[in-house]
């Protein structure tokens, strides 16, 4: 789009291609499509390569012997275990330890940047508290975010007034994601956090989607923005406008698997009512890739409070200007042709390489070079490079993992929140792990050496 455009952290560049491997599939139309097809390739090249290294290793004069099938078969299972273990914990790394990713740059400072769906440690699933939320917005190009916290409003205010550092960072609004029915979810968002709701299970709701947007829009002076999930049914759509609703969620980062049914209906209801749409993050701490953003445009903006920003945005989606509200999404998502699923490795590479800048090129060049030298190296004295490079790559990411359950641990610790510190301590015991296997495969590698 015209006057915007994406950025990455300049430091960033400096570790390319250890996050290639999470940005190419997750600029993917469906990153969790991607993820799946990428790894059951990646498992299947590996055992081919482990079988014929096999074949090669113990039948070198009969590679194709019968003797050496079981020894092959065994090759490519071990190689296939630790290639399924290495990038189990690549993953764990890349979703706990937030990755940087894309930042959205605006030129008209007039332009609200809101991410209208995110959660804190005060939502059971969140594991990130108040500040580190607003901080990664920040980073992400944000300057207003909706806390909607599941089945509960909370004042955040109270725990920031107290803190002159959140003065630098995105106004928040107070907000609710709410099951209203068997299929509805809805997001309430607003100034006065004071209307209780007790956490239930979907089965135990009746269908309250009206009684919700009545109570938010009357009690609260908020805004009401309904999830497109793949539960929802033909005709949910037109009922949930009728039942007050003030937008819909075109793209939701957290669930990308819209249905293009849905998808047709939204937007043709949308289009027809002149309701606004919005695209938004769910986040909740996991992963630091943003690719979602809602643009909302207003005439002076800048000169705005933090307060009268906050404002005008539920006023925005209160009074359905749709005009002057723009979901912005890097990339394309929704449903992927099923040939572009299918290779998806290779579709995303072409497209991740088309979207490299120079200083990440010149990086990629730089690690290139540089293993390449290392891999001689330690051919040219006798060593696994290979064993080398992999127990270097395991280590260092098991490092990873410490440090980022530690972090995890402390963010729930000063939250009063349980599961960032569960999840904290099961990343930390992983890493150990990982580094302790690393360093034992070093040893081991480094005592035969010396025996030679």
């Amino acid at each position: 789009m015209a006057g915007m455009r994406l950025e990455q952290p300049g430091w960033e560049a400096l570790i390319e291609p250890f996050a290639a491997p999470f940005l190419i599939p997750g600029g993917a139309p469906d990153f969790q499509v991607a993820c799946v097809f990428a790894f059951v390739w990646l498992l299947v090249g590996t055992a081919v390569w482990g079988m014929l290294a096999g074949f090669r290793a113990h039948g070198r004069e009969k590679p194709f012997a019968i003797g050496s099938v079981p020894a092959a078969l065994l090759s490519g299972t071990r190689k296939v275990l630790v290639t399924s273990l290495t990038l189990a914990l690549l993953i764990f790394l890349f979703v706990a330890g937030r990755i940087p990713g894309w930042r959205l740059v605006v030129d008209d400072p007039d332009l609200i940047v809101a991410d209208l769906h995110c959660h804190t440690t005060k939502s059971h699933d969140a594991v990130v508290s108040l500040k580190t939320n607003l901080e990664w917005h920040a980073a992400c190009g944000y300057n207003l975010v909706a806390l909607t916290e599941h089945d509960q409003l909370f004042a955040h205010e109270d725990s920031s007034t107290a803190d002159s550092s959140f003065e630098r960072l995105p106004a928040f609004l107070s907000g609710v994601e709410a099951h209203t029915g068997l299929r509805a979810m809805l997001l309430g968002i607003c100034r006065d956090p004071h209307i209780p709701f007790e956490r239930q299970s979907a089965d135990e709701w009746p269908d309250r989607t009206a009684w919700f947007s009545k109570k938010i829009h009357e009690d609260c002076g908020g805004a009401v923005i309904a999830l497109t999930l793949k539960r929802l049914a033909a005709g949910d759509i037109a009922r949930l406008a009728d039942d007050g609703v003030d937008g819909f969620e075109i793209v939701n980062s957290g669930h990308p698997e819209m249905r293009p049914d849905l998808r047709r209906e939204v937007l043709e209801t949308c289009r027809s009512r002149g309701l606004p749409l919005v695209a938004t993050t769910d986040w909740h701490g996991w992963t630091g890739l943003a690719k979602t953003w809602t643009v909302i445009k207003e005439p002076g903006a800048s000169g705005l409070s933090r307060s009268q920003r906050a404002d005008l945005v539920i006023r925005k989606l209160r009074e359905h200007d749709s005009k002057d509200i723009i979901p912005v999404v890097a990339g394309h998502m929704g449903d992927p042709s099923l040939v572009r699923a299918i290779f998806s490795p290779v579709a995303e590479t072409i497209r991740y390489a088309g979207e490299l800048s120079v200083a990440r090129i010149i990086s990629w060049w730089i690690w290139v070079c540089g293993l390449f030298a290392l891999w001689v190296f330690f051919e040219s004295r006798g060593l696994p490079a290979g064993g080398i490079m992999l127990a270097s790559l395991v280590g260092f990411t098991g490092l990873g993992l410490i440090v980022s359950g530690f972090s995890l641990i402390k963010e729930g610790t000063g939250s009063g929140a349980p599961y960032p510190i569960h999840i904290g301590l099961i990343a930390a015991a992983v890493g150990a792990a990982a580094s302790g296997c690393a360093t034992f495969k070093g040893y081991r590698m480094y005592r035969t050496h010396k025996s030679r």
